[in-house]
């Protein structure tokens, strides 16, 4: 019950949609393609499940290493009332993956995602210990058959903040598609212009190739146990909404950013590895929904990934962040 209550606070998730991020005003919003539903009381039911990856390519050939953390699913409730919203979700043990197949992680952090009239908002705060060899029996044969290759040495420290220019404002919306408070009434698009700094380390006891894989793949990175990235980006992408049956929406977007990294890995194993690289980046969305009367279904992903490619040319670093959201609303008119 205590570990049950610590989670609770520490899942609690604040989404301001106020008044001070809106700097378009409303009545500058073309009312032909968007309708808002800010001065009405929407109550939401939800559950989301938030994911870091830490993928190890070879990049002479295809050969390719994931580590995952164990699964958590999250079910929550929230409000939004006149432009302020706010959530608050809890784990549900019942969803949660085997740990005796994939291991225990260790996890604090906030994903969020916040959405104006002109801007979209990304920040991510993510701390996870004990990660899994995904397709454990794909490298090792029948030896993991029965449980995945556990590494609860694993350990990653994430953080970053983005912030996107959305040109056609005026009648396009990200709101429609991934919270509540909008409809999009006829299909629009929008460039995306913006910029985002991004800081990744991931750490271990011992190498993250393990011992069991042949020694044809990584040759000259077998031995790497920490790796990390300042990465400072500029973006641009473009998003798009096609409403049909008149109430469902479908919303893609996708992002690429380029820009100036500093690669944080340990000098003694590669001491030819440059200090400073390009940076690359990437990030998609995808969200559905359909309005019935008063009631909003949706569902919605959204995935980031930085790479890094270290000069040995045998070794490509890929950190991810994937999140994945389904929700019921109800909206009240309180007018």
């Amino acid at each position: 019950m205590k570990f049950l209550f610590l989670a609770l606070i520490l899942l609690v998730n604040f989404s301001v949609y106020g008044r001070k991020f809106d700097i378009l005003r409303p009545s500058d919003r073309d009312s032909s393609y968007v309708e808002s539903f800010s001065n009405d009381l929407i109550i939401s039911i939800y559950t989301s499940e938030k994911t870091h990856s830490l993928d190890l390519r070879d990049a002479t050939n295809s050969y390719r290493l994931q580590y995952l953390p164990n699964g958590k699913v999250n079910m929550g409730v929230g409000f939004s009332y006149r432009g302020f919203g706010i959530s608050l979700a809890t784990r549900v043990p019942f969803f949660q993956e085997n740990e005796d197949r994939k291991g225990e992680t260790k996890r604090l952090g906030i994903q969020s995602y916040f959405y104006s009239n002109k801007f979209s908002f990304d920040l991510l705060t993510s701390f996870s210990k004990g990660y899994y060899l995904n397709r454990s029996l794909q490298h090792f044969g029948t030896l993991y058959s029965e449980r995945e290759y556990q590494r609860p040495d694993i350990a990653s420290a994430n953080i970053g903040v983005s912030a996107n220019y959305i040109f056609n404002h005026r009648k396009f919306s990200y709101k429609a598609a991934f919270t509540n408070t909008e409809r999009q009434r006829k299909s629009a698009g929008s460039l995306l212009a913006g910029a985002g700094i991004l800081s990744y380390f991931t750490r271990a006891d011992s190498a993250f190739v393990p011992r069991g894989i042949d020694e044809k793949y990584f040759p000259k990175s077998r031995d790497v146990k920490e790796t990390g990235i300042l990465a400072f980006n500029l973006n641009g992408g473009y998003a798009y909404s096609l409403v049909f049956l008149k109430n469902g929406i479908v919303t893609v977007s996708y992002l690429v950013g380029s820009g100036i990294q500093e690669n944080k890995v340990d000098k003694t194993i590669l001491p030819g590895v440059s200090k400073l690289i390009l940076s690359l980046n990437q990030t998609g969305r995808f969200g559905i929904g359909y309005r019935l009367n008063k009631y909003y279904l949706r569902a919605s992903f959204i995935s980031s990934s930085q790479f890094t490619r270290l000069k040995h040319n045998d070794l490509i670093i890929r950190n991810g962040t994937d999140y994945f959201q389904v929700s019921l609303a109800k909206r009240f008119s309180l007018n």
